[in-house]
């Protein structure tokens, strides 16, 4: 439900976080919103997202898994399916840093405007 509110992603970002980790239990039938909102706050802070989410049944809740890994340009990089699972990739910081100069939005926020 957290990964709703952009301001602790952006504040972590603003910190010098790299990665965002991101463990949760999003149900059916909310797995566009799970997929839209994890890419937004990796492109939005130019970070990667690392997210497990659950999968199965559990008492009245089905879970759809989708397990993602996503890079700083938005990019998926690793994905789960339904079924429990274990994803990985190779997280290229190098990119991270070549993507966060030629675009960089943290030098042009201006807070002092809104």
């Amino acid at each position: 439900y957290d990964l709703r509110f952009p301001e602790l992603p952006r504040r972590l970002a603003l910190e010098g976080a790299e990665i965002l980790v991101v463990p949760a239990e999003w149900p059916k039938p909310r797995e566009e919103h799970w997929r839209a909102l994890l890419r937004a706050r990796a492109i939005e802070n130019q970070l990667f997202v690392v997210a497990a989410n659950c999968c199965g049944v559990q008492g009245k809740l089905d879970f759809f898994g989708s397990s993602l890994i996503i890079d700083p340009k938005g990019e998926l990089l690793a994905e789960g399916g339904y079924e429990q699972c274990e994803i990985c990739a190779d997280l290229d910081f190098e990119l991270m840093e070549n993507w966060r100069q030629a675009i960089p939005c943290f030098a042009d926020r201006k807070p002092e405007y809104y």
